[in-house]
């Protein structure tokens, strides 16, 4: 099966901006030795408020620099004579994107500059202005699945205000997902065990249910796209083998890019055994990305072990804010258990909407706890939501 990268797929721009070749008159400028590059903020950065522009100036003779003007969408908002050069500017309350370029005079009348894109935040998880959508699954002391409760069992808890359920269903509905896996060199050896627990969780998917298959090395390859053909997905799933060096940011970042604008229930599914290694996308970035879309994340760590905590925090981070779950598996044999887990939970998820109290759309994080009357029950939930004014209009997903 050929692997289609989704840097093409999905917009290249977008994860290889820091690539992206200069344009020509900036490398003859640079061979003159005269450029400037913005350090702060970064391309695909999120911008609220009052923020720090910088930019560094390379040129053999500081002192022949003229000026540097910072500009936020064409228009000059500081000019700086000295270095260091920076500014601070206010770029509001809304997370929109902003052209930010930098521009350096040098006294004989050259020019250089650079530019970045900031990254607004693309909320999707109201139906109605004041709506919120949460998925909940419920476990007991013993780590057992809850079924049959009702609206009455659950508090929905916003900025510590107790809030009304208004919907609420336990029925299994249907669901899309994205099925990623490593693919980097240190799982050569497990890839098998991988291809067999993978394949028997796609046999656990409805009819209705679709699934699209991602792997990852160092590079991200869509190795199947949204489908309810199971033979195709376990083709693609066994397709895969072990090389190169490990981006899950990227990997995450891309299936976040496929699930936006589905409608219902989703979730994405990540094995991997290791560290980042070579994403261009940062963790900061994709974990706001995994706040701002209503997409479950269960994660899979492989060989990851009780001292790798920096691996471990970074799984269970995303799968906790998600309303997700991480799982630990020792050897590859114990995958099959672990798929079966994540299989079980998805057919045991609570769907509750409520009306939100808040009434301030300045971008800012708020945060959501669903909790158990019964204090003997543990409830997953997604931890809140962005107050995004324009994500009222967006639909369900």
């Amino acid at each position: 099966m050929i692997r289609r990268s989704l840097l093409g797929l999905l917009g290249a721009a977008v994860l290889a901006a820091s690539l992206a070749p200069p344009a020509l008159a900036q490398d003859a400028e640079r061979r003159r030795g005269f450029a400037i590059q913005i350090t702060s903020p970064a391309s695909q950065d999120i911008v609220l408020g009052k923020t720090r522009i910088a930019a560094k100036v390379r040129i053999d003779r500081p002192e022949d620099v003229d000026r540097v003007e910072f500009l936020v969408n064409d228009a000059v908002v500081f000019v700086d004579r000295e270095p260091p050069y920076e500014c601070f500017h206010d770029f509001g309350e809304t997370p929109r994107s902003f052209v930010i370029r930098a521009v350096a005079y040098h006294k004989e009348g050259i020019t250089v500059s650079d530019a970045v894109v900031t990254r607004k935040i693309e909320v999707a998880y109201f139906e109605q202005v004041n709506r919120v959508i949460l998925w909940a699954s419920v476990t007991d002391r013993k780590d057992q699945f809850v079924s049959g409760l009702g609206r009455d069992d659950f508090r929905v808890i916003e900025d510590g205000n107790e809030q009304t359920v208004q919907e609420f269903t336990a029925e299994d509905r249907p669901i899309a997902l994205a099925i990623l896996l490593d693919t980097s060199g240190s799982m050569k050896e497990r890839m098998k065990q991988v291809h067999a627990a993978a394949g028997a969780f796609v046999d656990t998917l409805r009819p209705e249910d679709r699934a699209l298959v991602i792997a990852f090395d160092d590079k991200v390859f869509l190795l199947q796209d949204l489908t309810a053909d199971r033979d195709a997905l376990k083709d693609a799933i066994t397709s895969t083998e072990a090389i190169g060096a490990t981006a899950i940011y990227d990997a995450l970042h891309a299936a976040f890019r496929k699930l936006r604008g589905i409608p219902g229930r989703k979730a994405i599914i990540l094995l991997s055994d290791g560290d980042d290694t070579s994403s261009q996308a940062g963790y900061a970035r994709v974990l706001e990305e995994a706040k701002a879309q209503n997409v479950l994340i269960y994660g899979i760590g492989l060989g990851i072990g009780m001292l790798d905590r920096g691996r471990k925090n970074v799984l269970k981070e995303f799968s906790d804010v998600t309303g997700g779950r991480a799982y630990f598996v020792k050897e590859a044999k114990d995958l099959a258990g672990a798929y079966q887990q994540i299989a079980d939970e998805l057919r045991h998820e609570y769907y509750l909407t409520y009306s939100t109290s808040n009434t301030t759309w300045d971008g800012r994080w708020i945060k959501v706890e669903v909790e158990a009357r019964n204090s003997d029950y543990s409830v997953r939930a997604r931890r809140g939501f962005f107050a995004v004014r324009a994500a009222a209009a967006g639909s369900t997903p």
